[in-house]
């Protein structure tokens, strides 16, 4: 969708190169919860019961530190707005970066 509106970005694949604690701790503070970045159906949440309620920032950093995929993506930061996921709660957001 960037592409498409020639919205220029610098793409990271943080699966591939992973996370630093302080890029993760402050891409939730950005997004302003552990809830807002959690994958809830990643294994390690489900089995922690994190779906029903997220955990600390700190155990949140230290399980997804080992485990990227406990973030979910796509991530935009741009200037004080953080979009986290591409699902249809947040599909407007989406579509009106310009």
């Amino acid at each position: 969708m960037l592409r498409e509106k020639e919205i220029e970005a610098d793409e990271v694949n943080f699966a591939k190169e992973g996370f630093d604690e302080a890029t993760l701790r402050s891409i939730v503070k950005a997004a302003g919860s552990v809830a807002a970045v959690l994958n809830t159906r990643h294994a390690i949440a489900k089995e922690r019961g994190w779906g029903e309620k997220a955990p600390g920032v700190d155990e949140f950093v230290r399980a997804a530190l080992g485990e990227m995929n406990l973030v979910r993506r796509p991530i935009l930061i741009r200037g004080k707005t953080v979009i986290v996921g591409f699902q249809k709660s947040n599909h407007d957001a989406w579509s009106k970066l310009a």
